[in-house]
């Protein structure tokens, strides 16, 4: 039996909406699958229209020692058992805390159905309390959802901590996966997010994402999972995907995306599709072997544009992409690749501003190693810093030998030609 905790201590980031529309997934594959309410709000219950008060829930089954399958309500959706909870289940931690063995009473309680049941998820309360502990205790895999705020990042060293300790403690194996949750990929904000979740956390990052869309609120109000209210939606279909994502973890087949696959190159493709803007083939007039420079250019009818080049030596034997402000954050999205004498450079244009920026060097995101002006995101990542236009001055390296070295590297600063 494979028991799932959906947990993150920070609300309205989707954990409740993960919980139900991941078993629903799951249960619509056929798996037998027992969803299990353990925040006191009662939100798992309520998004699947069993907010029942006066029937035994997980509250009686620790307090009173119920027994866990008399608790079950059966097929509250096609393959989905529930457990649920109600408001007296917030008197929990008192109980709990005078309990032997206080922190196994849910993994306990879960023994009974092991045989009975494919996989079990459950919901935590937004908080570190004695019940998450419980539930964080029982699982053998913990998902946090993140929606697309500092808030939510803030809070996945303190909950993985949880976790490290629990595991440690009791000698468990407990794989934390993060789901990047209430994605809109319109906005630029998110694509940093998104790239700078990726970055950090890497393996852990499923590849799975759950777009924002009203039908999910519908749903819920409908007292039904995405996938019995609309199976063809978008969200219906990030939940499906998740679903085949985690049987494949579970059953030790290899992830979908590869660890060195930067996954979000294919998942996020650009919405506003901006002017494609093609550059001439570098000259020796225009070429700067080493440096990075910048040309203003003419108005080109959506303002005033300047050419942008950067150049990098020694790079040929790798696959170089870049990415910033300046595209959205896809990479080499209107960015023109010319090849020539052992050197790449890069050109694309944009009107005068400050930009940050990252290389991708074989599917790795990292700083340009050419370029010391950086700047500290607020996610914790170095981003290089690129200033294009009249009154801005270039700075510019020559690259080393090899790329992954950290050998001192010659440092010029260029004006912008008039």
């Amino acid at each position: 039996m494979n028991i799932v905790a959906i947990a993150n201590q920070k609300g309205g980031c989707g954990k409740t909406t993960t919980a139900i529309n991941l078993a629903a997934g799951l249960g619509e594959k056929g798996l037998r699958t027992l969803l299990v309410d353990t925040d006191p709000q009662g939100h798992a219950s309520l998004g699947l229209g069993q907010r029942k008060q006066d029937e035994p829930g997980l509250y009686e089954v620790f307090a009173l020692d119920f027994p866990l399958v008399e608790a079950i309500i059966m097929n509250v959706t096609a393959g989905v058992d529930l457990v649920p909870a109600t408001i007296s289940l917030a008197a929990i931690e008192h109980v709990l805390a005078d309990m032997p063995k206080r922190e196994r009473q849910l993994a306990d309680h879960l023994q009974a159905v092991e045989s009975i049941y494919d996989f079990v998820i459950i919901d935590c309360p937004p908080s570190l309390s004695l019940l998450s502990i419980n539930a964080i205790r029982a699982a053998n895999r913990v998902i946090v959802p993140i929606d697309m705020s500092l808030f939510a990042i803030d809070g996945i060293e303190r909950l993985g901590d949880t976790v490290d300790l629990v595991a440690q403690k009791y000698g468990l194996d407990i794989e934390i996966n993060i789901l990047p949750t209430l994605v809109d990929k319109r906005t630029r904000l998110c694509r940093k997010f998104l790239l700078g979740i990726w970055e950090q956390y890497g393996e852990n990052v499923l590849p799975s994402l759950i777009h924002s869309t009203v039908r999910l609120k519908e749903a819920v109000c409908a007292g039904q999972s995405i996938i019995q209210f609309d199976k063809k939606s978008i969200a219906s279909k990030d939940y499906q995907e998740l679903a085949n994502e985690i049987i494949r973890r579970s059953t030790n087949e290899k992830p979908a995306v590869p660890a060195e696959t930067p996954w979000l190159s294919s998942r996020i493709d650009a919405i506003e599709q901006s002017p494609t803007l093609t550059a001439p083939a570098v000259t020796a007039s225009t070429q700067k072997s080493g440096l990075q420079t910048a040309y203003p250019e003419k108005n080109n009818g959506i303002g005033k544009l300047h050419r942008v080049e950067l150049t990098y030596k020694n790079y040929m034997t790798l696959n170089l992409k870049l990415a910033g402000d300046f595209n959205d954050w896809v990479p080499d999205k209107d960015v023109e690749t010319v090849q020539e004498n052992n050197t790449i450079h890069k050109i694309f244009f944009a009107p005068a501003g400050e930009y940050q920026y990252r290389l991708i060097i074989d599917g790795k995101w990292r700083s340009d190693p050419t370029n010391p002006d950086q700047v500290l995101s607020p996610l914790g990542v170095h981003n290089s810093m690129l200033r294009v236009g009249d009154k801005y001055t270039i700075q510019a390296l020559v690259p080393p030998t090899n790329p992954s070295s950290n050998h001192t590297m010659d440092l010029r600063h260029v004006k912008n030609n008039p």
